[in-house]
């Protein structure tokens, strides 16, 4: 009796454990539907620890289950062919790898399966001799089978890529699987990449048209480790599912990747400094659509486009906030049992108070040891207060540790915070602008600008930008915004008048001397000029249209020694050197001078110089009298934009050779001269890539950028040539 008694509770800790292992072990995603994946199911294993061993238990369709133990190397042109099978299980027991130092085309690989259906793949390390192209095989390939899950293994450094499914393959899961590229890519492959880190492809090609309808994917818990470069995967015509999963290598060019009528669902991934997480190629995919992801110092596409499709599995998805400690710590060969029963999960669940406080995301099912980070947002009129429960503080994130189920509370109050909106016109009399006034905390305020006649808006500055006539401001504190308007440039003869005391951004670019005190001047100061030739002042004014303007100078001029003539100079041209600037009776007595001139439409230079080494005039002021003149920022380019456009859009003042390229493209521009230039440069998607020469001073002549392509996927890029005055001109470069 008491040894029975002893049994009961032995009984118990069996139980639980079956039940355990039952729950880690159920496949999920696609592979659970058409009957579901079984494998060997209870079959006594057979154990190998060699090659020829291993071999003939894969090769034996009498041979249901087969342990990996230890290292096994694949001898060259060994590669394992796994053919016309179907209810199998190859596991891996703690530490077992599969090791192939192949480099040839033919003799490359490690595992071929094909014809397969119900196969379970678990727990194998399977290391590759590193990425080298050749066109040769993978690590492990999936060819026209159906029914597998590939579950908790780890591949790296396959020649050809990792794990490639392709050749209407369908119905698979890959599940905590961790791909990885740990040594140094070979160079100098006869298909051309010198760095072939390219993880996973679905489908073989886009002529590969048995395919479609097939190639139903679901990857899960799965991490692109340091080293994968692109094709994580790259699909072709299957329903991919790819979710909770890890991109992190920092040498991503390319993450997943959509290309001939894939169909993909992205959601609630990690994307940590990578480029083109989600990669839309040619944009002859089906559908994209991406939610819940977290991108982290990531460049490039993040979006979706279209509908993808709906499974017609139940998936228990964790929020995105928890995947990377999630799948850091269990991704890859690391299951220390065949029966899947040495993990633990705990229940995490949560709460607001009250119920229209706010929200919390994070609840859900966690492995014990998990790091699960729970976040609460506000409603619009609330405010976080704190955590109860299983969790304490009032940061608005929160980290639980899973060491058993978990129960916990998001408080929220209610607030009361108004904020007031400041809305105001530049110029004065330019125009109108309504929306001012007090605003609850988390409101939402319109503002709207009205010229008036004779003006235009020109946008919005301070706590709001853009330039249409309506925005919105979002009150989450006191803001102030300024609606700004310039002169039409049908508004008739105006004056404008660019002081001596002008900043750069209105107009007055530069002097040659210094500023003194007077007490004739407009506002008491002038600009006196050095006692040689040529010292003078620029100023830079724009013009809505060509055509005659009067330039007025006011000045002082009192001494006999002095000059009493000057040179202006528009737009770098001479216009006189005799502009009249005749002695005046006393040191406070001004008097005015007038030229006519032309000036081309847009930004105009205009310079006022000594033609002697002698003292000339101080100047006040200068106004521009004519069809609405306006003062010009000194950063932009003296001359018009159509002017600009010719002076770089030609078929002789840019060109890219080689073209195609392969490793470097030299950019050679040729101008009549100097200005500021920056080069752009775009994918086929419209994506800029790399910003080339920002806003730096070409000289005339013939300039020469060199622009390395290396790390260049091939297609057709756009090198856009922008000089500082905002005109542009497109060219082709092809990237082979």
């Amino acid at each position: 009796m008491r040894k029975f008694l002893l049994l009961l509770p032995l009984m118990g800790i069996v139980l639980l454990f079956c039940n355990q292992s039952v729950a880690q072990c159920t496949v999920t995603g696609w592979a659970s539907q058409n009957g579901g994946v079984t494998g060997g199911g209870s079959a006594t294993p057979t154990v190998v620890a060699n090659y020829n061993d291993l071999k003939a238990a894969i090769a034996s369709s009498s041979v249901k289950v087969v342990h990996i133990s230890g290292t096994i190397v694949i001898p060259s042109g060994g590669r394992i062919s796994f053919q016309d099978q179907s209810n199998k299980t190859i596991y891996g027991l703690p530490g077992s790898k599969l090791v192939s130092n192949d480099l040839t085309k033919d003799g490359s690989g490690i595992l071929y399966m094909k014809r397969c259906a119900n196969i379970i793949f678990r727990n194998v390390t399977l290391e590759g001799p590193g990425a080298y192209d050749t066109d040769g095989w993978d690590n492990m390939t999936i060819d026209n089978s159906t029914n597998v899950w590939v579950d908790h293994c780890e591949f790296q450094d396959g020649m050809d890529g990792n794990l490639d499914i392709k050749n209407a393959a369908d119905y698979i899961s890959v599940t905590w699987c961790k791909l990885i590229y740990k040594k140094t890519p070979i160079p100098d492959g006869p298909g051309g990449a010198d760095d072939h880190r390219f993880s996973n492809l679905f489908g073989s090609g886009d002529g590969a048209t048995g395919d479609r309808g097939k190639l139903r994917i679901t990857m899960q818990n799965c991490w692109w480790a340091e080293g994968c470069k692109a094709r994580m995967p790259r699909v072709r015509f299957g329903k991919v599912h790819i979710v909770n999963n890890l991109f992190n290598s920092t040498v991503a060019a390319q993450c997943v990747m959509a290309g001939f009528e894939a169909d993909l669902l992205v959601e609630s991934n990690v994307f940590e400094n990578v480029k083109s997480p989600i990669d839309k190629m040619d944009n002859t995919f089906t559908a994209i659509t991406a939610r819940d992801n977290i991108f982290t110092n990531t460049s490039g596409n993040t979006t979706g486009s279209g509908t993808a499709f709906t499974p017609p599995y139940s998936l228990t998805i964790t929020p995105a906030a928890n995947v990377k400690s999630q799948v850091t710590a269990g991704a890859g060969a690391t299951l220390t049992s065949a029966s899947c029963s040495n993990t633990t999960a705990y229940i995490l669940s949560t709460t607001v108070a009250p119920t229209n406080g706010g929200t919390v995301v994070g609840s859900g099912t966690y492995n014990a040891g998990t790091s699960v980070t729970l976040t609460a947002t506000p409603a619009t009129g609330y405010i976080f207060t704190g955590w109860s429960g299983g969790a304490t503080g009032t940061s608005a994130s929160v980290t639980v540790t899973m060491d058993g189920n978990k129960s916990v509370t998001a408080n929220f109050a209610a607030q009361t915070a108004t904020y007031t909106l400041t809305a105001t016109v530049s110029p004065t009399g330019g125009g109108t602008v309504t929306g001012s006034g007090s605003y609850s905390e988390g409101a939402i305020a319109t503002i709207t600008a009205s010229p008036a006649a004779g003006y235009i808006f020109t946008g919005w500055s301070g706590d709001a930008t853009g330039t249409s006539g309506s925005t919105s401001v979002t009150m989450n504190g006191n803001k102030s915004v300024t609606a700004n308007f310039q002169l039409q440039s049908s508004g008739g003869t105006a004056t404008i008048r660019i002081e001596d005391s002008a900043l750069t951004s209105q107009g007055l670019c530069s002097y040659e001397g210094s500023i003194s005190s007077n007490t004739g001047a407009s506002n008491g100061k002038v600009i006196n000029l050095s006692n040689s030739t040529g010292k003078g002042v620029d100023w830079k004014v724009y013009i809505p249209a060509a055509g005659s303007y009067t330039l007025t100078w006011r000045y002082v001029n009192s001494s006999s020694n002095n000059s009493y003539t000057m040179a202006l100079v528009v737009n770098g041209t001479t216009v006189t050197n005799a502009l009249a600037v005749a002695r005046t009776s006393g040191s406070t007595v001004f008097a005015t001078t007038t030229a006519s001139v032309t000036l081309k439409a847009g930004v105009n230079s205009i310079r006022l110089q000594s033609v002697a080494s002698a003292a000339t005039a101080d100047i006040d002021w200068i106004e521009v009298t004519g069809n609405a003149p306006a003062t010009a920022d000194c950063a932009a380019s003296a001359r018009s934009a159509a002017d600009a456009e010719l002076s770089i859009n030609n078929e002789e003042a840019v060109s890219i050779s080689p073209n195609p390229a392969r490793d470097n493209a030299v950019i050679t521009i040729v101008l009549g001269e100097n200005e500021h230039a920056t080069i752009r440069i775009y994918n086929d998607q419209g994506e800029l890539v790399d910003t080339l020469h920002s806003n730096k001073a070409v000289k005339a002549g013939t300039q020469q950028i060199v622009y390395s392509v290396n790390n260049k996927r091939s297609g057709i890029y756009n090198v856009v040539v922008l000089n500082n005055n905002g005109s542009r001109s497109t060219y082709k470069l092809l990237v082979e």
